[in-house]
């Protein structure tokens, strides 16, 4: 079963060249970041669209492969916002962030942004060697980093942290929960992290019996989805629990609630609760039971 990701780039592609001789390329479509947010001119998010990339006149440390289509070459680059009105004829840009840009962005641009918004936030955050301490340098035509040290010359690549979340059912309802830190009213389903040797079905084991004390049975892999926000690889399951009483760990869960398809409807109408965002994968396992 496939889930809509909104964050998925369906033409990766690495070049095996420098950035201006790669083959096949025409035009060169580059995406700008500042300061962690991504650049939009009028409502709109900003990209240059070239011919010969050497025209952007930018230090190739600062610029991102994000993935090609045809002959167009995706790019992003991460610049000042001085830099970027230099080469956009003194346009008067806005910052967004990555989350408010995803309502007003399509889904095409949206991959490219959440790509070049993770890479630059990975790149800024690993900027030395753990091993020998050693400053890092990128090699954006692989999108890895390599230690300039030569006696170590280690390579740190993109780290995604795998997370599992959880549809749980019980005859015609499902489990619902709020964690303390969230927004006024919005539930979802349980989520965790995996821990060390641990395989994706024992997280789903634990993390269920952790938050909510309940036992498990008929585990079921669903669809995964990239989580660029903070770098989440969110693993979709559905599972039946044994019973629906409910053990509610306070430290983090504030509440938990079981819910027939009637009573959802109802609480949403009635705004009682709110429901994830349609881009986060939680939306699609409780629109996936809902429909089926």
């Amino acid at each position: 079963m496939q889930n809509l990701n909104l964050f998925s780039i369906k033409n990766k592609i690495y070049s095996d060249g420098s950035l201006d001789t790669s083959k096949n390329i025409s035009f060169y479509k580059c995406f700008f970041i500042c300061n962690n947010k991504l650049v939009f001119f009028k409502n709109k998010c900003f990209y240059i669209l070239i011919k010969n990339i050497n025209f952007l006149n930018i230090k190739k440390k600062d610029i991102y492969i994000l993935g090609k289509v045809k002959n167009t070459l995706f790019i992003g680059a991460s610049l000042s916002l001085k830099k970027i009105k230099e080469i956009s004829d003194n346009r008067v840009h806005s910052l967004m962030s990555l989350r408010d840009s995803i309502n007003i962005t399509d889904q095409t641009q949206v991959s490219y942004l959440s790509a070049l918004y993770f890479l630059q936030n990975w790149k800024k955050n690993h900027k030395f060697c753990s091993k020998c301490g050693s400053i890092n340098k990128f090699d954006n035509i692989r999108n890895y980093l390599i230690c300039i040290n030569q006696s170590c010359l280690r390579k740190i690549f993109p780290k995604i942290d795998p997370t599992v979340i959880i549809l749980i059912k019980n005859k015609d309802k499902i489990l619902l929960a709020r964690n303390k830190n969230w927004q006024y009213n919005l539930y979802s389903c349980i989520a965790g992290f995996c821990e060390p040797n641990e395989s994706l079905e024992e997280t789903v084991i634990r993390e269920t019996y952790e938050e909510v004390g309940l036992k498990l049975k008929n585990i079921n892999y669903l669809f995964s989805q990239f989580w660029p926000f903070a770098n989440n690889l969110m693993v979709g399951f559905e599972a039946t629990s044994i019973t629906t009483k409910l053990k509610v760990n306070k430290l983090e869960i504030e509440n938990a609630i079981w819910v027939t398809k009637k009573e959802l409807l109802s609480l949403e109408n009635q705004k009682k609760i709110i429901l994830p965002k349609k881009y986060a994968i939680a939306h699609s396992l409780i629109n996936y039971w809902y429909k089926n």
